[in-house]
């Protein structure tokens, strides 16, 4: 009788850890660094921005030098900038490169080549909270 008893709490236990498990939802795949560059590389090159939003920090910082000008955008401006120009192909090749990387943040130099002139963006990817975002992006023409 005590054998029976013990299988049937032990099946009991296990349709409950069941029940338990097909009830929690999986985890977000979590992007690293060069998920985040392959994201960003799209929107600025192919103007696809599928999940831009995601990849950019809340406080992210973008500054665009122009001469001896300097300006700057907050997360809002840069979308606003990236939903203009969408699904638009630019007329470029492009080399990224490595700076500098460590186990929290990765600053990349994304070289785009037009006719005519050289566009040089500094991407700074951080480690925030537990997903990688962009945290910085300086771009110089």
């Amino acid at each position: 009788m005590k054998t029976l008893k013990s299988l049937l709490l032990g099946l009991t236990l296990l349709v409950a850890c069941s029940f338990a498990n097909a009830s929690t939802k999986p985890a977000a795949a979590v992007l690293t660094k060069n998920d985040v560059l392959n994201i960003y590389v799209n929107a600025v090159v192919h103007g696809k921005i599928d999940g831009l939003e995601n990849i950019l920090a809340k406080d992210v910082k973008f500054t665009m030098y122009r001469g001896e000008k300097e300006f700057n955008f907050d997360k809002k401006q840069l979308l606003a900038s990236f939903k203009a120009s969408e699904n638009v192909e630019q007329a470029c090749t492009y080399v990224t490169s490595v700076m500098d990387e460590t186990d929290k943040d990765m600053v990349v130099k994304v070289i785009l080549r037009y006719d005519g002139y050289v566009r040089t963006n500094l991407v700074t990817i951080s480690l925030d909270h537990a997903d990688f975002r962009i945290t910085k992006i300086e771009t110089q023409s």
